[in-house]
């Protein structure tokens, strides 16, 4: 990276939002290329003028951004397949998406509420296993915190509660939304305390999917995907807050 020392001291406000910031920049300025390993944890937090709570949190959104890529043990790197083009500079990615994910989520309250409810009364011996084995996949990539392996955990348990639904056109229309689905989980993921609210709210589905409690299963997808809808919601209000107390707007 040269002689001369590209991250600067960062203001005492926000540290976090503005470490991805750098960060951010520096790979769209070409200085942070696809491969790049950043210096070790200790070196980032005197250069940045950051806490250590601070670069990890910063270094955690990043990852779910599909920026930097983390090898516990082993250090940071810029993914390889990260494109300078496609990355948006600042950290105050989610109030521009908010209302596309605000509205897909509202799309998957209606349909995979149903899902639940008819897996719940349909769901072969078979299908249960498949989504247990799918919620033991989700609780495991959780425990090791691999983003990559979380959204793809998350992906197949909610293909395994539509596919034991027994409606095929109710199972290709979520099928259908997984494109969109991935980006949405991305963002989501990296939401302050979603990874530790993650597990307990697909077990409640899973659990009640197993015992046939239709109206349970139903009932518990609900609450996840309000309470996630309501998250980001909240999560895109304080950004804005933020980002106008910046601007001198409050």
């Amino acid at each position: 990276m040269g002689t001369r020392d590209p991250f600067t001291s960062l203001k005492p406000r926000r540290l976090s939002d503005g470490a991805v910031d750098q960060v951010v920049s520096l790979v769209r300025s070409g200085v942070l290329s696809p491969g790049t390993k950043l210096p070790p944890e200790r070196d980032l937090v005197e250069r940045l003028g950051v806490s250590r709570n601070s670069l990890r949190e910063a270094v955690r959104i990043l990852e779910t951004m599909g920026i930097l890529h983390v090898i516990p043990g082993r250090g940071t790197w810029v993914r390889d397949d990260v494109s300078k083009e496609t990355v948006h500079p600042g950290a105050s990615w989610l109030p521009t998406d908010a209302r596309d994910i605000t509205d897909l989520l509202e799309m998957r309250e209606t349909l995979e509420v149903k899902a639940a409810a008819l897996a719940a009364e349909r769901g072969t011996r078979q299908d249960l296993a498949a989504i247990q084995q799918s919620l033991d996949r989700l609780r495991e990539a959780i425990e090791m915190g691999d983003v990559d392996a979380i959204i793809t955990a998350d992906a197949v348990f909610h293909e395994a509660v539509a596919d034991a639904s027994k409606n095929q056109i109710l199972a290709d229309s979520l099928q259908s939304l997984s494109a969109l689905v991935v980006e949405t989980r991305r963002v989501v993921v990296s939401l302050p305390g979603r990874l530790r609210r993650m597990g307990p709210e697909h077990d409640a589905v899973a659990q009640a999917i197993v015992r046939h409690d239709a109206d349970g299963a139903a009932k518990a997808m609900f609450a996840h995907v309000r309470r996630v809808a309501e998250e980001v919601e909240a999560a895109s209000h304080r950004e804005r807050y933020l980002r106008d107390e910046e601007n001198g707007l409050h």
